[in-house]
């Protein structure tokens, strides 16, 4: 996320009007009808998906899940809670009971008819979809948590329950969280006044569910966080009023400071983060105002959040606790570093706007910020004196943090000011000064070339501050903005570094590690969760696995092991046949391994197929091309897998799949054309239409042409079909031998139909590798082309062994090396 504050100004052009937001003279108070918020502070000006609502649907979903699992795991714990709530809160009489259970259904029917009543009051219809939705979505999550807690009624809680009669109440759990549900929907549609009047009703329908409960005390607050939930869940579904203050609002707290408006309009500027303006002052002067609300604060604390997680040593320190101080740190820095001798625009004001906004308003300077010049504008001059700034800045340890080209002003006579202040440090560590120098030097390169950016900052900076900063020229350092920028240039960072160690006469240093959570660890980790889920199971019955191998002849084991590692080196000669490029054998034969390693933990070979695309990116092969290799590499191995179906069916006879039945002609052809309907259907849509024709079409003719190549050339079409044959074989082989090595007595041809088919109908399970669909499939087709059940079993039991399990380890191990090699 970036943060423009401050003080970025409008561009030469006038500021464009707004149906929400007209310019002209400050508009006079209106008056707003009762409950609907008032107007003369805030208007509606369209329905958005907040911050807020994403930070309060995290937050309430982090914490009923905690409540559940706590409900689930600890239910000794949570029932003993429960018992001694209802023994403390048993002074009641059950006539006092019963009343008090009657008030209660009567505040909950008066807020349900209020919460239905509030959209025609309010003249927001939509809002009737939005009740619905979250009321319904509240009772979903109700019923669900009370299914999977379900931890019964003790002895003691249900005599308890019936003697104070609270049984017969009409509020149940899920209309405790439906209420929860719809006053937070609501909230965004009322006043502060009404938000909290519902809050204070629904404090007491819980008090009066405390003294006469219907089930578990502890199931109320899990019914209200659920509610809460479902409330903010909807409205981060449905959108919720984006409310903006209106002139009238802005221009209020604007008098107030003593700056009184003649005219006040919206400015057309990148203020992110802020809702700006321009003002006219009666004066003559003029200002430019930026208001930050609450959103704004919800969104920085998701920023803070997401960075937290993912990065260290960048300086972002803990939130402030509220909009205010957030507000009050911008102040204190602007003031700050214009008395130090930076050029900033001068602060005029601090001043709170309607019920959730403040504003702060600077002097206007006249001029554009650097993303709005072209290069041309920014002569070596200009550049030595932006760098000067930053010096004022490192000379008294403030660091700007957001120094990308939005932030930097040339007013009329060229000369530069730094604006945007919210996202500053006063007393910073010396590694965020170097941040800064690497951020902008970044920036200006951008913009004027690298040559003259490295000789300014030296210049003003000396060359050891510049050189300090080369361990911090990495994306983790820069804005979003300058990010985006660099994208079209990627040979622009490390011609900055190559320039600064040559101006400095320094060697080029490591990279700062800012990562907390590298994406390789990421991958590590999802990859031994799905292991654990997927394969624990199974591992379950290692103990009955080795006992029915124990039972084999000994003599086939090393005969099935060297045909299952020959499966490797065919996939090596697959993969080499369906790219263009030249790739080293030794290391694709380690990535096939770990391919079988990551085919394991997702259905269908997702995990393989990823693997060696980005192998095959690590090894200097264009995206498209390495993803249209892998997958004319596994469509050889489906081309040969059909090729050698219908030769061992014509070799083993009718006998061996004479049960096996075509689909209809009829079927298939509704089925074609249904597909086709529906890809028409898709097509027709412009957004998807433009979306392909921008991206599917020319990754589809990269991908072409890449396949073309492969296929043109004779030794690489033998290597991919060769490769894929291998592997079918070598599988097949391996299973033959297994029943051999158990004294079965079926023949190859019988054995590899058997083989060929179940493998076909184990390639669309759902699990990795086929699990257990495969071994059920070849367990039947054995025993159904004539081998004995006590064979059978342990034979594809010993098959799954050699060629799935025991290669885990070493696809492991080969799966690590390639993360140590970088070739993942």
């Amino acid at each position: 996320m970036d943060r423009t504050g401050g003080t970025a100004l409008p561009s030469p052009r006038p500021p464009r009007a707004t149906a929400a937001q007209p310019s002209g003279p400050v508009p006079a108070a209106r008056p707003s009808p009762p409950g609907a918020g008032d107007h003369t502070e805030e208007e509606i000006t369209g329905y958005e998906r907040s911050p807020s609502d994403v930070l309060r649907t995290v937050a309430f979903a982090v914490l009923a899940l905690l409540l559940v699992l706590l409900a689930r795991w600890a239910r000794d714990a949570a029932t003993a809670l429960d018992e001694d709530l209802v023994q403390r809160l048993s002074f009641l009489t059950p006539t006092v009971g019963r009343i008090l259970a009657g008030a209660g259904t009567l505040l909950v029917l008066a807020s349900v008819v209020a919460a239905w009543v509030t959209p025609l009051a309010t003249r927001h219809p939509r809002l009737l979809g939005h009740l619905l939705i979250g009321g319904v979505l509240a009772g979903a999550l109700a019923q669900g948590a009370r299914e999977l807690v379900d931890r019964g009624d003790t002895d003691a809680l249900v005599r308890e329950v019936a003697r104070r009669g609270g049984a017969d109440s009409t509020l149940t759990v899920d209309g405790l969280a439906v209420v929860a549900a719809s006053f937070t929907v609501l909230a965004p549609f009322v006043s502060r006044r009404w938000r909290r009047a519902g809050a204070r009703l629904l404090a007491l329908v819980v008090l009066l569910r405390l003294l006469v409960p219907v089930a578990h005390p502890g199931t109320l607050a899990v019914a209200l966080v659920l509610g809460a939930l479902a409330g903010s869940g909807t409205l981060l579904l449905l959108g919720r009023p984006s409310r903006r203050p209106t002139l009238a609002a802005v221009a209020a707290a604007l008098t107030k400071s003593g700056l009184p408006p003649a005219h006040l309009a919206p400015a057309v500027v990148d203020a992110r983060g802020s809702v700006p303006y321009v003002a006219t002052l009666q004066d003559g002067g003029r200002v430019f105002a930026k208001v930050m609300g609450t959103d704004n604060r919800a969104a920085d604390l998701l920023f803070r959040a997401y960075r937290f997680l993912r990065l260290k040593d960048v300086g972002d320190e803990r939130p402030f606790s509220s909009l205010r101080r957030t507000v009050e740190h911008e102040a204190l820095v602007s003031l700050l570093v214009r008395d130090a001798g930076a050029r900033t625009p001068r602060l005029r004001s601090v001043a709170p706007v309607g019920s959730d906004s403040f504003l702060l308003s600077y002097d206007l300077v006249d001029g554009s910020t650097l993303d709005r010049l072209p290069s041309s504008a920014v002569p070596r001059p200009v550049l030595h004196g932006i760098w000067a700034q930053v010096a004022v800045l490192r000379r008294h340890a403030v660091a700007h943090r957001d120094l990308r080209r939005a932030n930097v002003l040339l007013d009329l006579t060229g000369t530069p000011w730094l604006i945007d202040w919210g996202f500053s440090e006063v007393a910073a560590a010396p590694a965020l000064l170097d941040a800064d120098v690497a951020q902008l030097l970044v920036a200006l390169a951008l913009d004027v070339g690298v040559d003259p950016a490295v000789d300014a900052a030296i210049a003003e900076l000396g060359p050891e501050a510049v050189a300090a900063a080369l361990p911090r020229l990495q994306p983790n350092s820069y804005s979003g903005a300058t990010r985006d920028a660099l994208k079209h240039r990627k040979d622009l960072v490390p011609q900055i570094r190559a320039a600064v160690c040559r101006r400095s006469g320094v060697p080029e240093p490591a990279l700062a590690d800012l990562e907390r959570i590298h994406r390789k660890t990421v991958l590590t980790v999802v990859l031994l969760v799905a292991a654990t889920y997927f394969l624990a199971p199974q591992l379950g019955d290692v103990g009955g696995m080795v006992a029915r191998v124990r039972e084999a002849d000994w003599v086939w084991v090393p005969w099935i092991l060297a045909v299952s590692a020959l499966t490797y080196a065919g996939a090596t000669l697959s993969i080499v046949g369906a790219v263009p490029a030249r790739l080293r054998l030794p290391t694709t034969f380690v990535a096939q391994l770990a391919s079988s390693f990551a085919s394991k933990l997702a259905p269908a070979g997702l995990g393989g197929m990823a693997l060696n695309v980005r192998y095959l990116q690590r090894s200097g092969v264009d995206l498209p091309v390495a993803t249209s290799g892998v997958g004319l590499s596994y469509a050889g191995g489906s081309v040969v897998h059909v090729f050698l179906m219908v030769v061992f069916a014509v070799w083993a006879g009718q006998s061996a799949f004479g049960s096996l039945r075509l689909p209809r002609p009829e079927a298939v052809l509704w089925g074609v054309l249904a597909v086709l309907a529906l890809a028409a259907a898709v097509f027709a849509v412009p957004a998807v239409r433009r979306l392909v024709v921008a991206r599917v079409v020319p990754l589809a003719h990269r991908s072409v042409q890449a396949i073309g190549a492969a296929l043109r050339r004779p030794g690489k079409l033998a290597l991919l079909l060769g490769g894929a044959a291998v592997i079918t074989l070598g599988y097949l082989v391996c299973l033959y031998l297994s029943t051999r090595a158990f004294g079965g007595g079926v023949d190859l041809a019988t054995v590899g139909v058997v083989y060929l088919a179940g493998a076909a109908v184990a390639a669309v399970a759902p699990t990795p590798g086929g699990l257990g669909a495969l071994e059920a499939a070849l367990i039947a087709g054995l025993v159904a082309a004539g081998m004995d059940h006590t064979v059978a079993v342990p034979a594809v039991f010993l098959y799954r062994l050699a060629t799935f399990w025991l290669p885990i380890l070493p696809g492991w191990a080969a799966f690590a090396w390639l993360r140590r090699s970088d070739y993942v």
